[in-house]
């Protein structure tokens, strides 16, 4: 019987069949399986300085999130490299834990390469929220204790027109692309707007 010459990994890339059968230790795998990993937790943060500030990482607090359409098609193919890379470790022997792990990986980014084919991204604003709740929430989740915070804020808010302009565009990809919220729902948003309005909350670091 004839062995195959390639094996073909679920993104679609084909390594040699002799290199897939010359499988590392166990320890090594797992241990480039948590490198891959903690190596995509950092780029996360900076691709999000937002959550990054979240989650009490304060190395990006004077960026906002880039939410462009070309920055959306950069993160999209960079999904693309990360699960061709966690597809070439094989989770032969693996733990219970370091499997769910990677099955959990490899899940999550063929749902948002998926997402992306439906253009999801171009519909940035719902009922549930947008940049017009979530800046608005920014003075209460940045950190405001010393000169460096908050001239890192007042840098932030420099970028509040360009996070708008930026979903305004990928608003109107959508409308061109008929992809639209549903008209009762979306209507909810401009008295969410003029809530934000009243309130002014981006002057809260004043007080």
């Amino acid at each position: 019987m004839r062995l195959l010459h390639a094996v073909v990994l679920s993104s679609g890339i084909a390594v040699s069949a002799a290199a897939f059968a010359q499988v590392a230790p166990v320890a090594e795998r797992i241990a480039a399986q948590n490198k891959l990993f903690e190596d995509e937790f950092q780029e996360s943060l900076r691709q999000s300085p937002q959550r990054a500030t979240a989650y009490g990482d304060y190395r990006y607090n004077d960026q906002l999130d880039d939410v462009s359409l070309a920055t959306s098609a950069r993160q999209n193919e960079h999904r693309k490299t990360y699960l061709a890379k966690l597809d070439a470790i094989s989770t032969a022997g693996f733990p219970e834990q370091d499997l769910l792990s990677h099955q959990l990986a490899v899940r999550s980014l063929k749902l948002a390469l998926e997402n992306y084919e439906l253009k999801d991204y171009e519909m940035p604003v719902d009922q549930m929220g947008g940049p017009h709740t979530s800046l608005a929430d920014l003075p209460n989740a940045v950190p405001l204790d010393s000169v460096k915070h908050y001239e890192d804020y007042i840098a932030r808010l420099h970028q509040v027109p360009r996070v708008f302009q930026q979903s305004i565009e990928a608003m109107k990809a959508g409308e061109s692309d008929h992809l639209m919220p549903v008209r009762f729902l979306l209507e909810k948003v401009p008295g969410q707007c003029e809530g934000v309005i009243r309130a002014n909350p981006f002057l809260r670091p004043t007080q």
